[in-house]
């Protein structure tokens, strides 16, 4: 196994123990290929439209795009902070079936180790934005959604996983870690992390952007839902944590 192996190797392996959708899935279908992405993403789109006919517009396109990203973005922020390594999303395939993308597809990847995360960060980043930003324009070939709204809502996944990424790594700085990201995204409008103390201390993240899953029918806001007031939405958060500590 060669270096470009190894470091692939050591990758999807973080990866799984991440999300277990972060693999190479048994059985494949339709594959999204940045150099060639533009139809399979208006598949997504029409599937979700026709999904949800009742839904706005504005849903349609964040539910396309949130699943055009979250993949890519696992990825970038476990490959800087779990191997201080960045790489080129050009050749990143995703698995694409009935309206979901999940499992993934990266034959070799070259990857470039660095001497500090922050140096890493920078470098992943500038990848990650390329890659999103393709996905954007093809997204809005059929919907219209534009960067700034997009780039918010992936910071808050971006945030949320770094969440993920402090509880398994309980040294790990996630306020200084986050600027740097949302600094080399140039993303100015990210959601906020909170100290929650129901009955245990726990840091949690307010998103800045919403989702609009509501909009489906029969569906409440989420518990830390941007449409409400913060009092209201803190206090729905207090009571999450209570009935996971008495669990």
């Amino acid at each position: 196994m060669n270096a470009e192996q190894l470091a692939l190797s050591k990758l999807l392996n973080l990866a799984k123990g991440y999300h277990s959708a972060l693999k190479v899935p048994e059985q494949s279908t339709d594959w999204l290929d940045i150099q060639s992405s533009s139809l399979l993403v208006a598949r997504l789109h029409q599937y979700w439209q026709q999904q949800y006919p009742a839904a706005r517009r504005s849903y349609w396109a964040i539910k396309s795009w949130g699943m055009l990203y979250w993949q890519p973005v696992y990825l970038a922020l476990i490959s800087v902070h779990e191997l201080n390594m960045s790489f080129s999303l050009q050749n990143f395939k995703q698995h694409y079936q009935q309206g979901v993308i999940a499992g993934l597809q990266l034959s070799t990847i070259k990857a470039q180790y660095h001497q500090n995360q922050q140096q890493a960060v920078t470098d992943m980043a500038a990848h990650l934005k390329r890659y999103v930003v393709k996905l954007l324009t093809d997204l809005n070939l059929v919907a219209r959604l534009n960067e700034r709204l997009a780039m918010s809502l992936l910071a808050d996944t971006l945030l949320a996983i770094l969440l993920l990424h402090a509880k398994r790594k309980p040294q790990f700085n996630i306020h200084v870690m986050a600027a740097h990201w949302l600094h080399a995204l140039d993303i100015s409008e990210a959601g906020e992390f909170i100290m929650l103390t129901a009955c245990s201390d726990s840091l949690a993240l307010t998103r800045k952007t919403c989702c609009l899953h509501y909009q489906i029918g029969n569906v409440a806001k989420c518990a830390n839902c941007p449409k409400q007031p913060q009092q209201i939405k803190v206090q729905r958060m207090q009571q999450e944590l209570i009935a996971v500590c008495y669990s």
